[in-house]
């Protein structure tokens, strides 16, 4: 009974990150089939429920960030470092084309506030996103990188849907 209740737990949590399963090897198929079917029933995935999460499949260096439900890449350390407190959460996953492609993260995104607000905002691609106290922890966002920023340069910069 235990051993059951383990196994789909082990399930449950690799269909959480997005983990694809390959068919086995008596019904095997070749490789640029399987990548052309991941590819086709991946392009409409959304997976809010990863929404924080930064992932990186085992074959690649790449980490993603997953915002409303897409995953976004992480396009340098300095990006990286710039916004997270350490690598502490990063998910190792066998794929991460499962997952709809919401593309990168702007290079040198950071995390800002003004000097008469104290509302805290990620800027990337050319917008700003607020964030809550709720959405930093959940995101691993480090407050000792928020930068301080005059209001007229936040105000200037589109918002969209905030992070909670």
């Amino acid at each position: 009974m235990f051993k059951r209740s383990l196994l789909s737990a082990a399930a449950v949590a690799i269909a959480t990150l997005g983990v694809v399963a390959l068919p086995s090897a008596a019904h095997a198929t070749p490789a640029r089939e399987r990548t052309a079917t991941v590819a086709a029933d991946s392009q409409d995935e959304l997976h809010p429920e990863l929404d924080g999460l930064r992932i990186r499949a085992v074959d690649s260096a790449d980490v993603y960030l997953v915002l409303d439900g897409k995953r976004h890449l992480i396009p340098s350390s300095v990006t990286y470092n710039a916004l997270f407190r350490n690598t502490d959460g990063e998910r190792l996953v066998l794929t991460t084309e499962n997952i709809t492609d919401g593309g990168p993260l702007m290079a040198y995104a950071y995390l800002a506030r003004s000097t008469d607000d104290p509302t805290i905002y990620l800027v990337t691609n050319v917008s700003k996103r607020e964030i809550t106290s709720a959405a930093m922890d959940k995101f691993n966002f480090d407050r000792q990188k928020v930068r301080t920023t005059y209001p007229w340069v936040l105000a200037a910069l589109p918002s969209d849907a905030p992070l909670t």
